[in-house]
């Protein structure tokens, strides 16, 4: 196997060759962002007619460009079973010393595992942010039995920890420890009212994900309130909890609660294509972006009640169109190219999960992965950044290809804070190099006024221009990046 460093040498000393990719069809991209962002798909949510047209409008556009179907029963579509679970009726009462205490009904949303759960005289304990990472001084339940106890997660991400698991792959690892109850802290700048109709409208996950009896979630004045009746202080609670060393605290408070749930199991589906390569076929890069949304997304009586998507993340299913479109059209590559539409990324990268999972080749013939989400950001001429950046041994051929479109080479490692919010961190985690690379990620401020305004609001739709040139460019080196990467002289299978 030849030295990567070495060839990462060799890559970052090649000249830009002179006639760089061309960028892809502007027309074609918007195209496809038009039809999955329309009113008519409804926000693209699993287990709607909506999501429905989605994966089928993905199919059918592979199908067209001549790629072949690659679900591991060699169809297109590889089923994801999923369960939604929507709350009902609730009570709840907690006991301290110095009596019982009722927090305001619209600061807590509780739901049940079944379709009814009840708790008697259960214990609170306060698990910080639940994390199991010594390597960053973080084990916060190290030697605690959860056990029938409610335990008090808070959710985000501590600064000294910022890529580690989300809230619902800590919640669903306490469910599996045998706790009776977890329920999230949200915090004084989230939006509760977004949340709470969000989560009031059905929770959905993997019908085969293990949850605790009762799950939920607390406003940050309902559980400030509650940890002050236990005779806590919550700011420094909290404070405490995001510092490495941290160990969970039990309270002198127990939970009376009931919570019903109204349960609906349903399939969605992800659709895997294949463009086959030619002498090392059984090895694959594989390209993905999620086709999912949020649905309608706002009560009835809201002026726009439709998260359209169009950004998130349409724009990234219409460059990954286009990318299988323009290497189909070239040169066959050694290695085949798999090319997936996720469902669920939205609901905690469930797609990708079971991708990973049951993926169409064996996983460790799987040499990289590219994911798209979120494309349409930035317009052209913007330096190329990477979240993923110095994870994977696939710098220097990103590089290398940077350099062959004649475009510049963003090297900060500030994007990888995005890298555990999107599915290739389920693909990181499967031991395969996974990436997002584009311009989309070096403006700082251009992201960050997408991820505070339009993002995952009815306003993410075609109402407003998008910067199509950019994911044009974009999208012409991904063509010659994944050229380079399914050539085994460029990188080799580790």
């Amino acid at each position: 196997m030849r030295n990567i460093f070495v060839l990462g040498l060799l890559l970052l000393a090649a000249p830009a060759q002179s006639t760089p990719e061309p960028p892809l069809d502007q027309a074609a991209l918007k195209a496809h962002i038009a039809y999955l962002a329309d009113d008519a798909l409804e926000g693209r949510k699993p287990g709607t007619e909506g999501g429905v047209k989605a994966a089928h409008y993905v199919a059918s556009q592979f199908q067209a460009i001549g790629l072949q179907p690659s679900a591991p029963d060699g169809s297109w579509y590889q089923p994801v079973a999923l369960l939604e679970r929507t709350p009902g009726l609730t009570t709840q009462s907690w006991h301290t010393r110095q009596g019982a205490l009722q927090l305001d009904d619209a600061n807590v949303l509780f739901t049940a595992r079944d379709a009814k759960s009840t708790l008697a005289k259960a214990q609170v304990l306060f698990a910080g942010y639940g994390l199991d990472r010594p390597e960053q001084g973080f084990n916060d339940l190290k030697g605690v039995d959860v056990t029938g106890k409610v335990v008090l997660l808070m959710s985000g991400r501590p600064e000294a920890a910022p890529d580690a698991p989300g809230l619902e792959v800590r919640r669903a690892a306490i469910a599996r420890a045998g706790a009776a109850a977890v329920i999230a802290l949200t915090g004084p700048s989230d939006p509760w009212d977004i949340i709470r109709d969000q989560l009031g409208r059905g929770r959905t996950s993997l019908a085969s994900e293990i949850h605790a009896p009762l799950e939920g979630a607390l406003a940050f004045p309902a559980w400030t309130e509650l940890l002050k009746a236990a005779g806590v202080d919550p700011v420094t609670l909290s404070a405490n909890a995001a510092k490495p060393g941290f160990r969970t605290v039990p309270f002198d408070l127990t939970l009376d609660a009931t919570a019903e749930s109204r349960l609906r199991p349903f399939e969605s589906a992800n659709v895997i294509a294949k463009l086959p390569g030619k002498g090392r076929a059984g090895e694959g890069v594989l390209f993905l972006a999620h086709w999912d949304h949020l649905g309608i997304c706002r009560p009835a009586g809201a002026p726009d009640r439709i998260c359209n998507g169009a950004v998130d993340n349409a724009s990234g299913v219409a460059l990954l169109i286009e990318v299988a479109r323009r290497l189909q059209q070239g040169p066959k590559t050694r290695r085949s190219l798999y090319f997936v539409a996720t469902t669920a990324e939205e609901m905690g990268l469930i797609g990708a999960r079971v991708l990973m999972a049951h993926p169409p080749i064996p996983r460790d013939h799987i040499v990289a992965g590219i994911n798209f989400d979120t494309v349409a950001v930035a317009p052209a001429g913007e330096p190329v950044a990477v979240i993923g950046r110095g994870r994977t041994m696939l710098d220097p051929i990103i590089d290398a290809a940077v350099r062959k479109q004649n475009r510049r080479i963003d090297a900060s490692d500030a994007p990888n804070a995005f890298l555990t919010r999107q599915d290739g961190w389920e693909l990181l985690k499967a031991g395969i190099p996974a990436v997002m690379v584009g311009g989309a990620f070096s403006d700082a401020a251009l992201l960050a006024t997408f991820l505070t305004g339009d993002y995952h609001k009815p306003s993410d739709d075609l109402s407003k221009p998008i910067p199509l040139d950019g994911v044009a460019e974009d999208g012409a080196l991904h063509v010659v990046l994944g050229r380079m990467l399914a050539d085994p002289a460029v990188l080799p299978r580790r």
